[in-house]
């Protein structure tokens, strides 16, 4: 049996190389700013997000990251390389930051929001405790209709 390796790094401006094909990939860019991989990397460090590189082998296996779209308010998002989908790369990753975020930030709750037709997010957002707590309307930041989770601090 083969044990992987996953960890979860700070982004980096080199890993620019490593990003086009994730970048490129229609389901990663129905949840991302299309950006060159440089600008994209910038975006993620901007004040307020703690975002994450989530390696497999050392590889780019996904992204994760934590921001705080207004005041009191703390959300989780992630994408997962084509390579690695279905394989709980995601839910790792999701479960890494919400106990990093608990543990570091006074926070009551974090959500996890995502296209209501996006099943496998539901399914990651399940297996990591995230309870449906909405259904949202069509928004700006959110075009399609969506699903809110939420995990509370326990």
């Amino acid at each position: 049996m083969r044990v992987v390796a996953l960890m979860l790094r700070p982004w980096d401006p080199r890993d620019a190389g490593q990003l086009r094909p994730p970048l490129d990939d229609p389901a990663v860019r129905r949840s991302t700013s299309p950006l060159p991989p440089h600008a994209w990397i910038a975006s993620q460090t901007a004040e307020g997000r703690h975002a994450f590189a989530v390696l497999r082998d050392g590889a780019i296996a996904g992204h994760v990251v934590l921001k705080r779209p207004r005041p009191g308010q703390w959300e989780v998002g992630y994408w997962t390389a084509a390579h690695a989908r279905r394989q709980g790369v995601a839910g790792w990753a999701v479960e890494q930051i919400t106990g990093w975020a608990f543990a570091r930030f006074a926070m009551a709750s974090i959500a996890l929001i995502h296209d209501v037709d996006n099943l496998a997010s539901c399914a990651v957002a399940r297996h990591c405790g995230y309870l449906l707590d909405a259904e949202l309307p069509p928004h700006p930041s959110y075009p399609q209709p969506g699903h809110r989770h939420v995990r509370h601090r326990a």
